[in-house]
């Protein structure tokens, strides 16, 4: 190969698809399939031939990192499925940015190389925290079918909850097919694939009891359970806890007039309110942070208000950033539904401001 047949294959500038948004990520065309008998197929266990059944990439990435590298010979094989579902390459909250943005860019583009070869795909959605929702929605035509995965992401399901309604907002799918039990709040035609009946447990639990009739429970337990793996993930964290318990909001935070608070205090926070909490407000110093999305990953505040609706939360600086110096601790969280808190010890504790 010369220098100029490198740098113009097509496979080395990955561009020979259409694309949308800032990053220019590849466009998945909107497929239809039957919907009446969903059922998914793991890329690692394609030796099955089970060909009515959609291949899924809910996987450790290294399972599927071939095709991004050399996608072509696993094309005739894909092809003998009902469809694809786009490669889910992960968007864990510890990577930089810029991998992010990278991984959004390889799962839309192995989706479009698929259906360039005449294979029904269907777009795997993944997301971070909130300050991704600008481009990983990109590449999806509006009304499309999709699919997700709330497998791994329990104890972060705020963060999960809030790219799935963005989701909604800017994609309207069609349906979602949900690989996992969905969580409450999640609205839409939803379409819950059972992980456990996915990947054969419920007939390895009889087939284990045929077999071994007069096994001990603890043993027989072990031998089960041992065998769901719970790592199937993309998204949230990438370091989670096992026991995936959900951290709920805080019932119990104090409340405290705002006449009460420091001289400062108050005026910082008359001066956001006079800016309609949109900001920076005129006389703050450079580096001030204010309206940047707060994720509330710990679910240390509420996370729906009284109609089911979720809440989103913005971060606002109380005092102004000192020159070569770091922003201090003190914040206000103003949620959509109105509420202002108050954390002198950067988020771990809270005080709700009553006027």
């Amino acid at each position: 190969m010369t220098s100029e047949e490198f740098r113009t294959d097509p496979m080395f500038l990955r561009n020979q698809f259409d694309s949308n948004g800032i990053f220019e990520i590849p466009l998945i065309r909107k497929d239809e399939i039957n919907l009446d008998d969903v059922e998914l197929i793991g890329y690692d266990k394609l030796c099955n031939q089970e060909y009515e059944k959609i291949v899924h990439f809910f996987l450790d990435d290294y399972k599927f990192e071939v095709l991004w590298r050399d996608p072509e010979p696993r094309i005739e094989r894909l092809r003998k499925y009902k469809a694809v579902l786009s490669p889910n390459y992960s968007l864990y909250t510890e990577m930089p940015l810029s991998l992010k943005i990278y991984n959004t860019f390889r799962s839309r583009w192995c989706g479009a190389y698929l259906q360039s070869k005449g294979i029904t795909v269907i777009p795997t959605v993944a997301w971070g925290e909130p300050d991704t929702f600008w481009f990983c929605f990109d590449g999806i035509q509006k009304n499309s079918i999709v699919a997700v995965s709330t497998l791994g992401v329990r104890t972060e399901k705020n963060l999960f909850l809030q790219g799935y309604s963005e989701m909604i907002r800017r994609i309207a799918p069609k349906a979602i097919i949900c690989y996992g039990k969905p969580f409450d709040g999640m609205k839409g035609n939803i379409i819950e694939i059972d992980y456990e009946k996915t990947n054969n447990f419920v007939k390895n639990f009889s087939m284990i009891s045929h077999i071994e009739p007069a096994m001990p429970s603890s043993l027989y337990q072990k031998t089960f359970s041992g065998r769901i793996e719970i790592n199937h993930k993309g998204m949230g964290a990438a370091h989670t806890d096992n026991s995936e318990q959900e951290q709920e909001a805080t019932a119990d935070i104090p409340q405290v007039k705002l006449d009460d608070l420091p001289e400062n205090v108050r005026n910082s926070y008359n001066n956001y309110k006079k800016n309609d909490w949109k900001g920076n407000y005129h006389g703050q110093s450079s580096g001030t942070k204010a309206g940047k999305r707060w994720g509330n990953r710990k679910n240390q505040l509420s996370t729906q208000n009284n109609n089911g609706d979720l809440i989103y939360y913005n971060e606002y600086d109380v005092n102004n950033k000192i020159t070569n110096t770091v922003r201090d601790k003190i914040r206000f969280v103003r949620g959509s539904d109105g509420r202002v808190y108050y954390t002198t010890d950067h988020y771990t504790t809270f005080t709700e401001i009553i006027e």
